[in-house]
């Protein structure tokens, strides 16, 4: 609610200042409802459109500001819950309306798995609009369920009206219709599932099986994913039957790394009820692409191979069988457990165990067998009671997903100092007490049992120190076991988390049955600093990295104040290590701590740089110019064919295209032509005058792609989706007669 009260205030003085500074085309641009503010969320309406424009269709946007841990729902909600519902009535000039749904996610809570959207939304309505000639006036009742620990049923109301306008033949009249909501729309549109045939990645081989009574397994082959460059991560079935379905689970890839093959449980299918003819819409979630396909599910694998690829033995596996990643993964976290045992935090624990054998004598060696076999014990529960926390935490509807949202600048400045901190921490530049005073505590607490005796009690809570001290230190493995096991199933994270603390009691049971394995383990010595060190100048790398990208999000002199913030702090840290009385330490830890204020807040004050005209992403084979649309028709008057491209780092489909279109060998090899001119736009970020360039062609979305030339000076507009054949008979098209004889 806060960020609506600034939003409030700093409209307040906008309006007080409007008559000095304002314009009624600097105003128009905002179209958009007040916001609607509940306990729980905030909703408004807004407009890509300042006016009807040479479309049909007028593209609105629902956005929510969620609360935390509040969720909508998607078009099919799942287990429980509803999508909002949309109420028209009183409107004027309003045809069928049409909502996009951005790929959602999936919330698993008891069993129960719904889908939906948390945090900040935008859902995009595309309007019909009867007579384009005319006002529309938009009247919007909006149902709607938002649902916590708790499921509230909430509503508002919406109206404005859009005025008939900006519908001139001429695409270069200069009327502008693009509000200034347009581009964030868009961002959102770039999210909807791509639909069709001709798409990156294909679904194919479905089919259904049955296995006793009531389990219900649907399996279908993903194809097409080493091509796009993408890997799995949800996929979401919709049938029209009452049915649910449940997460998909991946089975033994048949040879073919370009394809892989899925199950999904089936839940409420009846006895008389069969899926064999129905038709199910699956969409399939793959990083930054999704796609949405209509299948009819075969008769069975023999039958479901007419849809695709023949089907390999591992499709026809049951779906319990746990994919080829699976064991991957599994023995990484192995791998990192046992790492985790040179780890500075770790190894003080297992060198006062290896001690202990070493100076054991003969008649000792069972004792000191069972002693390490109870420590192992304690280390592999310690990991099973994290195991039993993260199951509970997903239950519970705890937020999955380890995804980075790299243009979030105030998310990379915080991660870029969190980074640095660990290195200065890694150097010995200043350490956390709370650390020492619990491995001072374990230390003890091991010794005065070694001393003591025989209980095998002591031995298992020497086990559970190790793997407390291990916590800090195990984060890079630790998360990667995590963001693995819980985008599966509750026995995705104890196969992973049991593997982890197998690996980190590796030690153990290989001295428990061989001690005298003790005398080559590596002792505490110096080396553990050159580890300490290697791995800070790792963290100082990867923060350097982030600040790269943060250039490219608040610009070049924002990122250097980010750095130079860094660097203070770090400069004043080492300070106050080397001294040793109190009021300089103070004095360099307050002058520390402003450093690393002044890395935080600097983005708050810096100039995002000019939006670039070329994409920061043309650095492919093509040599694209910058974008420059009033000098197409002086191009056109000197016999050249312009091919021009508006595209953003975010927009899915834009590299779709280019990976898979505009920039292979055939066509590259094709726009080296000396007659063909390569123009591109670049709207990763806002820009005014390519959503003006969009909006004369009655388009508020990209891909954008057209082409112009002697044959065609207003243009041949081409799919969003585009094909080889389609972009060269377009330049055909466009193309002079001198030009198609010089190729």
């Amino acid at each position: 609610m806060l960020r609506h009260l600034i939003a409030r205030f700093v409209f307040l003085l906008a309006a007080i200042c409007a008559p000095v500074l304002a314009t009624p085309a600097t105003a128009a641009t905002d179209v958009s409802t007040p916001w609607t503010d509940e306990d729980f969320a905030s909703l408004r309406l807004i407009s890509a459109q300042t006016q009807t424009g040479s479309s049909d269709t007028l593209r609105l946007g629902l956005e929510f500001e969620l609360q935390p841990d509040w969720k909508i729902y998607w078009r099919s909600a799942g287990d429980a819950g509803f999508p909002p519902q949309l109420d028209w009535t009183g409107s004027q000039n309003v045809g069928d309306a049409n909502i996009l749904w951005p790929a959602p996610h999936r919330f698993s809570i008891f069993g129960l798995e719904t889908f939906g959207y948390k945090n900040h939304v935008i859902l995009p309505i595309d309007v019909a609009i009867p007579d384009r000639t005319q006002s529309v006036a938009i009247n919007l009742d909006v149902d709607y369920l938002v649902c916590s620990d708790i499921c509230i049923p909430a509503g508002a109301t919406f109206a404005f009206d859009i005025p008939a306008g900006g519908h001139s033949d001429t695409p270069t009249s200069g009327a502008s219709t693009a509000s200034s909501h347009a581009h964030e729309i868009e961002k959102f549109v770039s999210k909807v599932p791509l639909t069709g045939d001709n798409l990156p990645i294909q679904v194919s081989n479905v089919f259904a099986t049955t296995e006793g009574v009531d389990v219900t397994q649907l399996h279908l082959s993903v194809d097409g994913l080493s091509k796009a460059g993408v890997t799995v991560d949800d996929i979401l079935v919709e049938s029209p039957l009452r049915i649910g379905f449940g997460a998909p689970v991946a089975v033994n890839k048949d040879g073919e790394s370009n394809n892989r093959h899925f199950t999904v449980p089936v839940f409420g299918l009846n006895a008389d009820q069969d899926l064999a003819s129905e038709t199910v819409t699956v969409t399939v979630i793959a990083g930054p692409l999704a796609i949405e396909q209509s299948r009819t599910v075969a008769n069975g694998p023999d039958d479901a191979s007419a849809q695709g690829e023949p089907l390999g033995a591992d499709t026809m596996a049951s779906a319990t069988g746990a994919g080829a990643n699976i064991w991957l993964i599994g023995l990484f976290a192995l791998l990192g457990g046992l790492i985790l045992n040179v780890m500075p935090c770790v190894l003080p624990v297992l060198s006062i165990k290896v001690m202990s054998a070493i100076n054991a004598r003969e008649g000792e060696i069972s004792r000191v067998r069972s002693g390490f076999l109870a420590s192992a014990a304690g280390i592999i529960t310690s990991f099973w009671l994290i195991a039993a926390v993260l199951i509970a935490i997903k239950l519970a509807g705890g937020s999955i997903g380890w995804g980075i949202q790299f243009q979030q600048p105030l998310f990379l400045t915080v991660m870029t100092i969190i980074l640095a901190l660990f290195a200065l921490n890694m150097w010995g530049l200043f350490e956390i007490n709370g650390s020492d005073n619990l491995g001072t505590a374990a230390n003890d607490v091991i010794n005065q049992q070694e001393k003591g005796g025989r209980h095998l009690s002591s031995h298992f809570m020497t086990g559970m120190f190790a793997t407390l001290l291990a916590t800090p230190c195990s984060a890079p493995f630790l998360g990667t076991a995590v963001g693995f096991a819980l985008a599966g199933s509750s026995f995705d994270i104890i196969w992973i988390f049991t593997l982890l603390g197998v690996g980190l009691a590796i030690p153990y049971l290989a001295i428990a049955l061989q001690p005298r394995l003790a005398h080559a383990l590596p002792k505490p010595g110096r080396w553990m600093s050159v580890v300490k060190a290697v791995l800070g100048l790792a963290l100082v790398g990867t923060a350097i990295w982030l600040l790269s990208i943060l250039a490219v999000q608040i610009g070049l002199g924002g990122a250097i104040a980010v750095g130079v913030g860094l660097v203070l702090g770090a400069i004043f840290v080492w300070a106050r290590k080397r001294s040793q009385n109190l009021r300089p330490r103070f004095v360099f830890t307050a002058l520390a701590v402003t450093g690393f204020l002044v890395a935080l807040f600097a983005p708050g004050f810096s100039k995002p740089p000019a939006p670039s005209s070329v994409s920061t992403a043309a650095t492919g084979p093509l040599d694209w110019q910058t974008f420059a649309p009033e000098t197409i028709p002086a191009l056109i008057a000197d016999g050249k064919t312009v091919f021009v491209d508006v595209t953003a780092e975010w927009c899915v489909s834009c590299q779709v295209n280019k990976k898979l279109v505009l920039e292979t060998a055939e066509l590259a090899e094709f726009f080296a032509n000396d007659d063909i001119i390569l123009m591109q736009a670049d709207w990763t970020r806002p820009d005014p005058e390519i959503a003006d360039y969009l909006a004369s062609y009655g388009r508020y979305g990209i891909p954008f792609n057209a082409v112009f030339g002697p044959n065609a000076p207003k243009g041949v507009l081409l799919s969003e989706l585009l094909s080889r054949d389609a972009v060269l008979n377009a330049i055909k098209d466009a193309r002079s007669t001198a030009g198609l004889a010089s190729n």
